[in-house]
């Protein structure tokens, strides 16, 4: 019997992460994890020792989705962060409609849920100065004005098909472009 590599193991904990991703969707954060560590094909033993509970397999899943977010806006010009990040944000809803529940799952004043929100409003915060100056953004939007932008993508999530939801995203990214520039 083999050793598993490293490799082996990152596979093993990115596959739990995308099944625990669409074990929420369809069943909500409270759905039983043996169904995640079913649906990635594992043994609950590889699921526990890769998320010691709940919390640390929704706090791995938000991780990774700002991950993206940060990777996503890293090496933009500052003066157009903010329309890279609006943009990549807009893209998830139609790629991943799935984005939004995990930030939604966990009350408002948890600590996981806290720490997520300061590491977001950081990324977002970043080429807002610049891209004000540079008069490509209203002199009013703040780092706060992206969640609200979130919670405006979720019209593109409720597509019902790929298609759908690239539709709703380039009308819901011309309203939005005629409303936050200056």
């Amino acid at each position: 019997m083999r050793n598993p590599s490293r490799s082996d193991a990152r596979q093993r904990r990115q596959r739990l992460l995308d099944a625990a991703a669409e074990v929420f969707a369809c069943q909500g954060y409270g759905a039983p994890l043996d169904s995640i560590a079913a649906r990635a094909g594992v043994g609950q033993g590889t699921l526990y020792r890769n998320f010691a509970d709940r919390d640390e397999l929704l706090s791995a899943l938000i991780d990774r989705d700002l991950t993206e977010l940060e990777d996503a806006v890293r090496d933009t010009d500052p003066v157009e962060q903010p329309f890279a990040l609006i943009e990549h944000m807009a893209e998830k809803s139609v790629l991943d409609p799935r984005l939004a529940e995990f930030w939604t799952a966990l009350p408002a004043d948890s600590p996981l849920l806290l720490a997520a929100e300061r590491r977001f409003h950081t990324l977002a915060e970043r080429g807002l100065r610049e891209a004000k100056a540079a008069g490509r953004l209203r002199p009013d939007f703040t780092a706060d004005d992206f969640c609200i932008l979130g919670f405006m993508f979720r019209a593109i999530r409720l597509g019902a098909d790929e298609a759908e939801r690239r539709g709703t995203k380039q009308r819901v990214l011309s309203m939005l472009t005629k409303g936050i520039v200056p």
